[in-house]
């Protein structure tokens, strides 16, 4: 073995790194020590990436923690208000249910799910503090008009969390371009869907340098681990892939959606910018059962279906058991979804 060749077990850390100050053990490096607390060198990667400042932005476990923790700094009192949309992710009803908050809801208009900013401003009153947005929208698939979101913005004296969870499948549509203009914005990011990380459980927060100091006095010592900092900051360095896996879904999307319309007794198919579709079947709950029997699992939601965009074959799949359950004696054909 040359020295080149050799793995030492554990490196022994320069002088001014010896560390006798946490309680860590000295073996099984690099495990063996806490992450760094503020994750500053996947706050530079990204920061970078998204042409962020780095004082802009703070990690954690998932856009639940974000909210809980928004929740925690900006609404303290059990007399404070959060108002949201309808219908949009359970979180932030749940999160302010949890912190024993008062949580209003105004509908998205019935016909296109667009927000209606007046109506919204209309549900506040002086013990609203926050006002959660969820832009591309879930369940719903489409972008919230950024005009009203800024409406809302100039008229409301709270904190507007916009949730971008979904951003990264139509970047163009981000609002960071609003944060300097806007100091009461807070915008949510996932790594969970475009980044194809759900299991690393990574979102940031986005928001004036004050907004993040108050975060990192709120959140836990160490909100993210060792491996998720490493696993992110390698990720970063994998763009291209990135980008290509999501010029894949937007396509599989293009290519489910005409194939649905072709589906007997699928209804609606309304309009997405996301990785998944909401369908309106004429019935839903027997197409959610026997989708179900078929050892496929899809999202029944109020009536609807929620459709997430998978792999060619998948959505194959998907198509073809939808095909069958309207076409007895077709149990055993085998749908070319995508064939020309």
């Amino acid at each position: 073995m040359t020295p080149s060749d050799s793995k030492p077990t554990m490196q022994l850390p320069k002088k001014s790194e010896l560390k006798f100050d946490a309680n860590e053990s000295p073996f099984n490096s690099p495990m063996n020590r806490y992450p760094d607390a503020t994750a500053a060198t996947l706050r530079e990667s990204w920061g970078r990436h998204e042409r962020i400042p780095a004082s802009c932005i703070y990690f954690c476990n998932g856009t639940e923690e974000a909210v809980d923790h928004v929740m925690r700094i900006y609404a303290p009192e059990r007399t404070d208000s959060v108002v949201s949309v309808t219908p949009t992710r359970s979180v932030y009803k749940r999160r302010a249910e949890i912190n024993r908050l008062v949580f209003r809801e105004v509908e998205l208009r019935p016909d296109n799910f667009e927000l209606d900013a007046e109506a919204l401003l209309d549900s506040v009153d002086n013990s609203t503090r926050l006002i959660f947005l969820c832009s591309p929208n879930n369940p719903t698939g489409n972008l919230l008009d950024s005009e009203s979101i800024e409406t809302i913005l100039d008229l409301f004296e709270g904190m507007v969390v916009v949730d971008e969870s979904y951003i990264d499948f139509i970047p163009q549509a981000t609002l960071l371009r609003l944060l300097n203009k806007y100091k009461n914005l807070i915008l949510l990011r996932s790594f969970s869907h475009a980044w194809s990380s759900a299991g690393a459980r990574l979102a940031s927060v986005v928001a004036h340098p004050e907004v993040i100091k108050k975060l990192e006095r709120v959140g836990f010592t160490h909100p993210i681990s060792s491996l998720v900092i490493a696993y992110a900051e390698e990720l970063m360095e994998r763009r291209l892939d990135i980008d290509k896996w999501s010029r894949q879904i937007i396509d599989e999307r293009t290519k489910v959606v005409a194939a649905l319309k072709d589906v007997p007794g699928c209804l609606e198919i309304y309009p997405s910018v996301t990785n998944f579709l909401l369908v309106r079947f004429d019935e839903v709950d027997s197409v959610y059962k026997y989708l179900k029997s078929q050892g496929i699992a899809v999202r029944p939601i109020h009536g609807v279906l929620r459709i997430t965009i998978g792999l060619p074959g998948e959505n194959s799949a998907l198509v073809g058991a939808l095909r069958r359950r309207v076409m007895p004696g077709n149990e055993n054909k085998q749908d070319g979804l995508f064939e020309v």
